[in-house]
């Protein structure tokens, strides 16, 4: 799930690399002026950083004095500059050839949340969304708390809590896809691309949603030919098309899955071959991983319906500690006898050869051992069931 709200959680987001190609460039442009008005702040240390080249670098420091502060930057193009204040959180600032003098003025503490910025476009969006961001807080907040609290089994709980989550997503994409139609272009829209990305991930994406993505690369693309800032689109645009085709209700034979020997919780080891002549769902799963926990109750009410109709599961887990296996495996009431684990965590022979970087992660197999389909979910599942057990 997504957490949206802590500022340093997106300066991590959204810092990527903003570079010029060309050896000189910088020298030979005058940088943007930041300047500082705050109020009740008088001796604290504002520290100005960059990212470049991947990572966050050290630009300036100064001093409070007077209620003021100034920073000179060394070039004009494109960056994202961060401001960070003693035990505040941090200012991100989107500077271009656009912007002039930006002022930042406030008050000390609480100045993430108070502050108002001029003479920067880019900026203003930037605080504008977090300013939005911020009045769903509390209820998120209470929200994400509740479900960390309910037993993963608990259904009856936890659907009409993900439904509320979902609800603010709504209004969340919402606000996003309005603001990236009006420009394209900017760093931004960049930014609020990000919700666009249900809080579950790719299970509830909407696959036409990704000509957003594609629109912000190509207008960035064009009016920062410089930047590094399209390459990272493009590359979130070919992360989301394959994720998003694993999670597909794919219905050609995807090959013969790889064989799976591991042991049991009582070191006896079962073949995944030994299943042939069953539909097979294989769920790489663990018991420290939350996503998996909340999905359990729909892996077991799916078992339940078609047990019966030659359907089984095959679970492998990605634990390292035994005891903690065997727990999840009861309190979720995984009631299938197919529980394998090599205790190798993510360095189980099984997960690397199925490729899995990421869990819940599953794969289903036809009668005959072949994957047919891969990471369904719920009524996905189900209807993939019916469709081949008639």
């Amino acid at each position: 799930m997504k957490n949206k709200f802590i500022q340093t959680a997106l300066i991590l987001v959204i810092g990527l690399t903003l570079t010029a190609c060309g050896g000189d460039t910088d020298k030979e442009i005058l940088g943007h002026l930041i300047e500082g008005e705050i109020k009740g702040g008088e001796g604290t240390d504002v520290t100005l950083m960059v990212f470049e080249d991947g990572k966050e670098t050290l630009i300036d420091s100064a001093v409070i004095v007077d209620g003021k502060f100034s920073f000179e930057t060394k070039t004009k193009e494109l960056r994202e500059y961060i401001l960070f204040f003693e035990n505040e959180v941090p200012i991100i600032l989107f500077l271009d050839e656009a912007s002039e003098t930006t002022v930042i003025k406030g008050s000390l503490p609480g100045i993430g949340e108070n502050y108002t910025v001029s003479g920067s476009e880019f900026s203003a969006g930037i605080k504008e969304y977090l300013s939005f961001l911020n009045q769903f807080y509390e209820e998120e907040t209470r929200l994400y708390n509740l479900l960390q609290s309910v037993n993963p089994t608990d259904s009856v709980t936890i659907k009409p809590l993900m439904a509320q989550l979902d609800s603010i997503s709504d209004i969340q994409r919402s606000f996003a896809i309005e603001r990236i139609e009006k420009d394209t272009a900017s760093p931004v829209s960049w930014m609020l691309l990000r919700e666009l990305i249900p809080a579950s991930g790719l299970l509830g994406f909407d696959s036409t949603d990704l000509g957003y993505f594609q629109q912000v690369y190509n207008g960035m693309k064009a009016k920062y030919p410089y930047s590094e800032y399209p390459q990272y689109i493009e590359m979130d645009i070919q992360g989301i098309k394959e994720q998003y085709a694993q999670s597909s209700n794919a219905s050609t034979n995807m090959g013969a899955a790889p064989e799976i020997y591991l042991n049991d919780y009582n070191s006896k080891p079962i073949a995944l071959s030994s299943l042939r002549g069953k539909v097979v769902l294989v769920d790489f799963w663990a018991s420290w991983c939350k996503p998996c926990r909340l999905e359990n109750p729909n892996v077991v009410a799916t078992y339940e319906k078609y047990k019966d109709k030659g359907f089984t599961v095959y679970s492998v887990s990605l634990d390292e500690n035994r005891d903690a296996w065997m727990q999840a495996i009861t309190a979720d009431n995984l009631s299938w006898p197919n529980h394998v684990s090599d205790l190798k965590g993510w360095q189980s022979e099984a997960a690397v050869a199925y490729n899995v970087n990421s869990i819940p992660a599953t794969f289903l197999l036809d009668k005959e051992g072949n994957i047919i389909a891969q990471n369904l979910r719920g009524a996905q599942l189900e209807q993939k069931l019916q469709e081949i057990l008639k």
